[in-house]
């Protein structure tokens, strides 16, 4: 079978020329058609390298660089006096409330966890109408880690069918009380503890950073909510472009000018803006006179 190199109008041979120089065996000179062969061959072994360094790159990428989602909503909760109502207090003054019997709340003097309306469920709400993520921002450590309240909590929050990303604890409180203004920085899940009265609007930038780092969902502003039972908590929220509304307006503790029953489920709207009590109704002045 003629080759692909035939050197018909070549030597004698038709092959190779073996040539006797000076002792040592040489070989006689490539034709260019050999030439161009071991150039085309050298091209295609460079060609084949550069694609797979393409592929690999195109392949990192991908793992690095996941596109954003857009839009998503994100519902946070305040604990103590919002999920929580006053330890021990159920009917008559707090008839939807709930008590653990067993589970310790040491919040402002401890007691009995008693969960309020929406502590129970966010279910029906628009935080889970809607799939927005969920968590919790608040000033306390929620009895401290590893606590039967935090694991009732996070219960009651998954079992509702909210989004939540994370089990673990962050914010200064984490690891037990160590209360202080927050950051963005703390912000490691949407779960925060120990942000001080007036730095919560801190911490839900952390939040939202957060998701956009860890979920790649780049969630609005405007679609971000704050639920707490606290004027102060809530009117830092202004001009940061997030929803905050003050909860618990029914029932007010007038000792710490907190909720006493905790948020109902009426009170979590996704109206925009930040709100606050404007005629708070206390249902029971003598919150700490003996039942």
């Amino acid at each position: 079978m003629t080759g692909v190199c035939d050197d018909s109008e070549g030597s004698g041979s038709g092959s190779e020329e073996t040539l006797h120089l000076e002792g040592r065996q040489s070989r006689a000179p490539l034709s260019g058609c050999h030439v161009a062969l071991i150039a085309a061959a050298a091209l295609g072994c460079i060609a084949l390298i550069a694609l797979g360094a393409w592929l690999v790159y195109a392949f990192v990428l991908s793992k690095e660089e996941q596109p954003m989602l857009p839009g998503g909503c994100l519902c946070l909760f305040d604990v103590d006096r919002t999920l929580t109502g006053q330890q021990d207090l159920v009917s008559p003054h707090c008839p939807r409330n709930l008590l653990m019997p067993g589970v310790t709340d040491t919040a402002y003097g401890g007691g009995k966890l008693t969960l309020s309306d929406i502590g129970q469920s966010i279910a029906d709400t628009f935080c889970v109408t809607r799939s927005c993520y969920i968590g919790i921002v608040t000033a306390g450590d929620a009895s401290g880690p590893n606590s039967p309240e935090r694991q009732q909590l996070l219960k009651n929050l998954q079992s509702s069918g909210g989004k939540l990303p994370s089990l673990e604890w962050s914010g200064p409180s984490a690891a037990g009380e160590a209360r202080r203004a927050c950051t963005p920085g703390d912000a490691t899940s949407t779960l925060l503890t120990g942000c001080l009265d007036g730095t919560k609007q801190e911490a839900v930038k952390g939040i939202v950073a957060w998701l956009r780092t860890t979920q790649h969902v780049d969630v609005p502003h405007a679609n971000v909510w704050l639920f707490d039972d606290k004027e102060s908590n809530v009117t830092p929220f202004k001009a940061t472009g997030f929803n905050a509304r003050e909860v618990s307006c029914a029932t007010r503790d007038q000792q710490h000018h907190t909720g006493l029953c905790g948020a109902a489920k009426a009170e979590i709207v996704d109206e925009p803006g930040v709100a606050v009590c404007s005629k708070p109704v206390s249902l029971l002045p003598d919150a700490h006179a003996p039942i």
